[in-house]
């Protein structure tokens, strides 16, 4: 992150940080957001139009920060290529696997991207995986394996979750790519800025990928309560939740920030049983117990003694 930011990282930690709470209660309301207009629009359509919006919205905050003039060449090629060959396959993949499963299901199965970030950045001789880490690795992916293996008579779970649920898992293979590549330049020139120029290339993937869809749809046949779905997509999942979430990650420690990562599969599973009459198994449950615990043992870093 820029030396302004780490200058600004340690803050007086506090019981419940409400940004990062209010951004993890959003991003879990997302999945089942998604599932909503998808009823509605189709998924490459659904993902032009919001790419656009979210886009101009990122930049626009950018400018207004003073962040956007302030760039040099060598970041331009790597944002390039993690833009256009990662996230942009990365948000198709993901909102046609969303499409294709159930909402609290393809939450959990996308909150393995911490641990993938960790076994790349590991697999690279940066960081050294324990063997609390490896027992966080194995037990979060056994408990992928319940969820995806015990949810056959999931109540309100589409014939083709299991499609669905692999593309949902190849979504959160290339964000954690995404993480690890970008790394260096989110601690160079600041998350916001690598994540916004991120998406203004992977839109040169998804808007041609959806434009013929997105002009094809009756967006003024559209219900009002599609139209909030739309809205709270865009404005609050989108550059609300991204401008929040990495300007607290600039001002709080790891650790904490993951605490609430860990919230946003819980939200979504609680918010799909709510909305869309999703009744998760007893072993998907358990399934999502061990994937939940396996995340926090896998992010765990050992204590370095005091000198």
């Amino acid at each position: 992150m820029p030396q302004a930011d780490q200058a600004r990282s340690e803050e007086a930690p506090a019981i419940v940080d409400p940004w990062l709470a209010s951004v993890a209660l959003i991003w879990g309301g997302n999945f089942v957001t998604y599932k909503i207009l998808l009823d509605n629009i189709s998924p490459t359509g659904l993902l032009a139009a919001r790419f656009v919006i979210v886009t101009a919205l990122l930049m626009a905050i950018l400018w207004l920060t003073g962040r956007l003039r302030r760039n040099e060449p060598g970041m331009w090629l790597r944002l390039f290529l993690a833009g256009v060959l990662i996230m942009g396959v990365q948000q198709i993949m993901f909102v046609h696997g969303l499409n294709l499963t159930a909402a609290g299901e393809g939450a959990l199965l996308f909150s393995t991207a911490p641990i993938l970030t960790a076994l790349m950045v590991a697999a690279t001789g940066a960081e050294i995986i324990t063997s609390s880490n490896w027992a966080g690795v194995i037990a979060a992916f056994g408990g992928v394996a319940m969820v995806i293996l015990g949810g056959g008579a999931t109540t309100g779970a589409p014939a083709t979750r299991i499609t669905g649920d692999l593309l949902l898992l190849g979504s959160a293979f290339l964000y954690a790519l995404f993480m690890v590549l970008s790394k260096s330049l989110m601690e160079k020139y600041g998350a916001l800025k690598v994540v916004t120029f991120a998406y203004l290339f992977g839109a040169l993937v998804v808007v041609p990928a959806g434009a013929r869809e997105a002009l094809a749809t009756d967006w003024a046949g559209l219900s009002p309560g599609c139209w909030f779905c739309f809205a709270y997509l865009v404005l609050l999942a989108g550059c609300y939740g991204f401008f929040i979430w990495y300007w607290r990650i600039s001002r709080t420690s790891p650790a904490r920030v993951a605490v609430y990562q860990y919230a946003v599969p819980v939200v979504a599973m609680i918010a799909a049983a709510i909305w869309l009459g999703e009744r998760p198994t007893g072993i998907q449950l358990l399934g999502a117990a061990l994937v939940l615990s396996g995340l926090a043992l896998a992010r765990r870093r050992p204590r370095v003694p005091c000198p």
